[in-house]
């Protein structure tokens, strides 16, 4: 395609940094520029219509351009386009989510911290799992478990916990206290002969070979998405998460799910962990939560982790987060 001189796709080229993107190819190729979303649908600019088969980037899960959200967002623009939550102060319809998120759940979980976005979420876990700890006066129980080819976003502390060599690749990650168990994917990583339950106890053994030689004393958390998302889709392989769980709860370390992607119905059931039994301490989320029609995020947290920020916030004073 000839790019002609101040076209859209000029000035995209020479003003927008995109992100995964071969950027030699791009000063060359240009961007494929989209201007209408009608449901499963997106329009580009030269009219050509496509299935969005992944929902922009898993998000858009109610369609493009529905009426009644863009009604519903365009109301509360009228009326109160943004206010902060620091200090005691929040809004009627922040305190209606927050509800509704504790009320819907998977696990028992007690208070809602919200966010801008997935990566921003789940760079805000690795930091309650450093302060809880801290209350706690555990202060070495900080590093955090994750998993390659697991994606937990593209900001510091959520791309170390990614297990994408490509997020990290000159970037200078993962920060320290990152750690990587196995990928649960039989089919790559699988022994010959080997069945699903097999595969799943010899990684559950794996982990706890890991956290017994860091010292259980030094491990705050692992964090997992249901199925692995960007990864590959990943389903965990027969009784993973059972016996990953069994290992964690045996060494005190809590359990995030990530249910960035598989939250919201991905699964069949509105959230992964529903669907493999996942009993988590912390939950993150974001994408289908607004469907991709604002920028949000949320950290959900149990009772049993926010009474630890309570006493934290009580020896240290404003809880700073």
């Amino acid at each position: 395609m000839t790019i002609q001189a101040n076209s859209p796709h000029a000035r995209d080229i020479a003003y927008h940094l995109h992100p995964y993107t071969d950027l030699a190819a791009h000063q060359d190729q240009g961007p494929h520029i989209f201007e209408r979303g009608e449901g499963i649908h997106v329009i580009d600019d030269s009219g050509k219509r496509y299935i969005e088969g992944l929902a922009g980037l898993w998000c858009a899960s109610l369609g493009f351009s529905e009426r009644r959200l863009a009604e519903a967002a365009a109301g509360q623009l009228g009326k109160l386009p943004y206010y902060h939550n620091f200090a005691h102060k929040t809004t009627e319809p922040v305190i209606d989510l927050a509800e509704r998120l504790v009320a819907m759940a998977p696990g028992a979980m007690s208070k809602v911290f919200f966010t801008n976005s997935g990566s921003e979420a789940n760079d805000t876990q690795v930091k309650l799992v450093w302060y809880y700890n801290n209350a706690l006066g555990r202060p070495q129980k900080k590093k955090i478990i994750a998993r390659q080819g697991a994606y937990h976003g593209v900001t510091v502390a959520s791309a170390s916990l990614t297990g994408l060599a490509y997020v990290h690749n000159a970037f200078d990650l993962p920060i320290e206290g990152i750690l990587h168990a196995e990928c649960p994917h039989q089919y790559h990583h699988g022994l010959d002969g080997e069945g699903e339950e097999d595969f799943a106890s010899r990684l559950a053994g794996n982990l706890e070979k890991l956290i017994v030689e860091e010292g259980a004393d030094t491990i705050g958390a692992f964090i997992a998405e249901p199925v692995i998302a960007a990864g590959g889709v990943v389903p965990p392989p027969k009784t993973y998460f059972a016996k990953i769980q069994e290992v964690l709860k045996r060494h005190d370390v809590l359990f995030i799910a990530d249910e960035v992607v598989c939250g919201f119905g991905r699964t069949a059931n509105m959230f992964g962990c529903e669907t493999y039994s996942i009993k988590p301490d912390m939950v993150t989320l974001a994408k289908a939560l607004s469907s991709g029609y604002q920028p949000i995020g949320a950290v959900l947290i149990s009772d049993e982790v926010y009474r630890g920020l309570v006493e934290g916030a009580a020896k240290h004073g404003v809880f700073g987060t």
